[in-house]
Order: structure tokens, then C-alpha cells, then sequence
């Protein structure tokens, strides 16, 4: 595959879209992997710190409703 902004080969995949990227136009960004509750109703997350991120993308901050799933 050849990366998004320059068509060299690509190294990573973004972790939010999916698109390629070299390892000169990757960046870094949180990713939440999971929600839950502990016995004591304390909500937690799972999260990686560095996932690979395009920059091209645009990640929510707050979760979007799906209605044609319903």
C-alpha cells in the first residue's frame, strides 16, 4: 500500500479510517478500546496512548447515534 498524503510505501494503517501512511506523516493519538463498569459502578476504559492516526481523519469526541442500526 502507499501512504495518503505522499505515495511512498506505507508503514501503518490509521487506526480510526483506515487509511496508509508512511512513517513520516503517522502521528499519535488515543484510542479508546472499551467501556465498562467495576463491581462498584465506576466507569473505566481500556485505551492505547500512541494509536496511529492519518491526520486527515476526524475523530468524535462524543458518540454519534446510529439510527440505521436500529
Amino acid at each position: 500500500m502507499e501512504c495518503w498524503h505522499c505515495e511512498r510505501p506505507a508503514n501503518a494503517v490509521c487506526s480510526f479510517c483506515g487509511r496508509a501512511v508512511c512513517k513520516e506523516h503517522a502521528r499519535k493519538l488515543p484510542n479508546l478500546i472499551t467501556v465498562y463498569r467495576t463491581r462498584d459502578q465506576k466507569l473505566k476504559g481500556i485505551a492505547t496512548a500512541d494509536a496511529v492516526f492519518c491526520g486527515v481523519c476526524h475523530p468524535k469526541n462524543e458518540p454519534v447515534e446510529l439510527e440505521e442500526l436500529d
